[in-house]
């Protein structure tokens, strides 16, 4: 489960690098323009393999109950 919210979470930030404001760094400045488009291309694949262990993971245990074991 916790790698799914972990997933949503990194996929959300490397939207939020394709946006005018970029990805924050610090209170005053954010990173924007080619840096920040590959580090969210970056963020987003990492994201969906967050999710894809995620989902694996849950559907191990399921099995694993469904087995009785």
């Amino acid at each position: 489960m916790l790698g799914l919210i972990l997933g949503v979470v990194v996929i959300l930030l490397g939207v939020k690098a394709f946006t005018e404001n970029g990805i924050p760094l610090t209170k005053e400045k954010n990173l924007t323009g080619t840096t920040a488009k590959v580090i969210g291309v970056i963020c987003i694949l990492l994201g969906i393999l967050f999710i894809l262990d995620g989902v694996l993971a849950t559907f191990s245990i399921m099995n694993l109950l469904r087995r009785g074991g």
